[in-house]
């Protein structure tokens, strides 16, 4: 007969088995409510600081576009004669004012595009010699929008239009070509202006962040950008035209009409991003510009142009003005 060899379990060994068992099983419903709380938790904890991460990497590559553009001004004025560029070459007619973008004709460039051949980076995959033409994206020759990011804010890459950019010009000092008198194409109101007449160039604003003619509103009035708009309430409206602090409404000049102003946005973290004419690149607050900022949050005519006049006097834009 054939015996088998073994042993019945005993009681101790099979409450051994069971409290393995119990041991193995998983998360009690308690248990996952702990872990999630403690994870959204630490998301709460983590989150404000990648943010703040996202926007200061943002703010530090804006402030890197602004020195390259820097460096295209050097070289530019290099090859001008020491003339700044204008803010925007004057509107003559359907084709003029242009200017040569390499090899094309471009109608009415502003002052970035102006630059674009000394920074090295073309503006637009399709630039247009005359205002009703129309590009390979369906824009008209007077409102392109730059395809090289170079020219956009980071943190406001959808600002392409060259009209409603995302940088503006110290245009009122530096290089206003607008006619004084329409039927005398050179009358221009402030320009060409050479670089050696500029006092204090590491003390005056050439570029800058700007908010377009939404700054003559308060905040909670400001309207979402747009691209092709000329709602003068939007943010971005304007926006190549960088008014400086102090204006003369009555004998200077805006960027809209008739008492529109732009102004500098402080959209990195309160801080606008500034390039200085001796091609240095920082983040200001609006006060530290010379900003008047009203108690409803607009912005006053009543600043101070000590960084932006270049001689570092406290004074408006007017067509007398003189260095």
């Amino acid at each position: 007969m054939t015996s088998i060899v073994g042993s019945v379990p005993s009681s101790s060994s099979v409450a051994g088995a069971a409290r393995e068992h119990q041991e193995r099983r998983g998360f009690t419903l308690i248990e996952l409510l702990v872990v999630v709380a403690i994870i959204s938790l630490l998301v709460s904890i983590l989150l404000p600081a990648l943010s703040s991460a996202r926007q200061q990497a943002r703010a530090a590559m804006c402030a890197s576009q602004l020195r390259v553009l820097g460096q295209g001004l050097t070289i530019y004025l290099n090859y001008n004669e020491d003339v700044l560029p204008p803010g925007r070459l004057p509107n003559i007619d359907s084709c003029n004012a242009y200017a040569m973008l390499e090899t094309r004709k471009k109608y009415r460039p502003t002052f970035l595009a102006m630059m674009s051949g000394s920074v090295g980076a073309p503006p637009f995959d399709d630039p247009k010699a005359c205002k009703g033409e129309v590009d390979i994206h369906g824009e008209k020759g007077d409102r392109q929008n730059y395809s090289c990011r170079v020219y956009v804010c980071p943190s406001v890459p959808e600002w392409t239009d060259e009209r409603n950019g995302s940088y503006g010009y110290n245009y009122q000092f530096l290089g206003n070509s607008r006619l004084l008198d329409e039927s005398v194409l050179t009358s221009y109101k402030r320009w060409p202006v050479k670089i050696n007449w500029i006092r204090r160039p590491g003390e005056t604003v050439a570029v800058g962040d700007c908010m377009g003619t939404a700054a003559s509103w308060a905040p909670m009035d400001r309207k979402p950008y747009g691209n092709n708009t000329r709602d003068a309430q939007r943010f971005g409206d304007e926006g190549f035209n960088l008014d400086p602090p102090r204006v003369d409404p009555e004998h200077g000049e805006m960027a809209g009409a008739p008492d529109h102003r732009t102004a500098a946005d402080p959209r990195h973290r309160g801080r606008a991003c500034v390039l200085w004419l001796d091609g240095h690149a920082a983040l200001y607050t609006l006060e530290e510009l010379g900003y008047q900022v009203n108690p409803d949050g607009s912005i006053g005519f009543e600043g101070d142009n000590t960084r932006w006049s270049g001689n570092g006097l406290d004074v408006p834009w007017t067509p007398d003005f003189t260095l």
